[in-house]
């Protein structure tokens, strides 16, 4: 029994460590999107030193807002938003408040609703604070507005600066 201790006391720490990885965000370098994970892409961002400085000082967080959206097939037209498209879901991934490379998972796309789409898969990625020191976001992000695919095929970089900074943001596609 005592030689069985070492072997169960090992055993518990990977189990915990397994816990905390699937939990934790998934952070990686390269290419991600897989048959497993169809709606994936990955999100590099980073922070002006006035915003690093900042977030950190306030222990405030950033969110990555990911909304999929497709244009209607003729027969689901029906069930288009107010602007004309298919919404197939919204994800928001909240990060610590500092550069971060994170893969949004694509978990909350409503599948069933693809088939309603005609065309590409088309995304459009948000990144503000998360609101934790106040009632007042206080990021100004570049932001993501293309295709999935597009974005599937490299790291999509969002810059970050303060509001006040008064830093010009980019319309990435």
């Amino acid at each position: 029994m005592t030689k069985l201790l070492p072997c169960l006391s090992q055993a518990r720490s990977i189990s915990i460590v397994a816990l905390c990885l699937m939990l934790a965000p998934r952070v990686t370098i390269g290419a991600i999107r897989t048959a497993s994970d169809p709606y994936a892409f990955q999100v590099r961002v980073t922070l002006s030193d006035k915003a690093a400085a900042t977030l950190k000082r306030l222990n405030e967080g950033i969110v990555i807002s990911a909304a999929y959206s497709g244009d209607p097939r003729p027969a689901a037209r029906k069930h288009a938003d107010q602007i004309g498209r298919i919404a197939l879901g919204i994800q928001n991934v909240e990060i610590p408040g500092r550069p971060a490379a994170v893969i949004v998972s694509g978990s909350h796309v409503k599948r069933g609703r693809v088939a309603w789409i005609r065309g590409p898969v088309l995304l459009n990625v948000n990144v503000y604070s998360a609101r934790r020191s106040g009632p007042d976001n206080i990021l100004a992000c570049d932001f993501f507005d293309g295709t999935l695919k597009s974005a599937a095929r490299r790291i999509v970089p969002i810059h970050c600066s303060l509001i006040p900074e008064k830093a010009e943001t980019q319309h990435l596609s």
